[in-house]
């Protein structure tokens, strides 16, 4: 499963994508504002938008993206590793975790 992170903190940029490794999918981050955003979201399978540390055009952007194209879409206003965890888990519809 591929998942785009739209926000974050660039000293996390690591730690996203290795816990996302860690759990098995591939992750394209994008924690500052990149030409054609829409483009380069389109191919993924869910979107985590940290919602405290982003552009508002950004997750506009990524906003529209997921409704247009049905791609599931969480949202988290903090923006560590352990909000990560939560987003994916309920992008994988896993409530519970141990």
């Amino acid at each position: 499963m591929s998942i785009a992170i739209v926000g974050g903190l660039d000293r996390l940029k690591r730690s996203y994508e290795r816990k996302c490794k860690d759990m098995g999918y591939r992750v394209k981050v994008f924690s500052k504002r990149v030409p054609n955003l829409a483009n380069r979201i389109l191919g993924t399978d869910g979107i985590v938008i940290f919602t405290g540390t982003v552009a508002h055009p950004m997750a506009e952007e990524a906003t529209r993206v997921a409704r247009m194209r049905n791609i599931p879409l969480e949202r988290s206003h903090s923006s560590g590793v352990s909000a990560l965890i939560r987003c994916l888990d309920g992008l994988s519809g896993n409530s519970t975790r141990a």
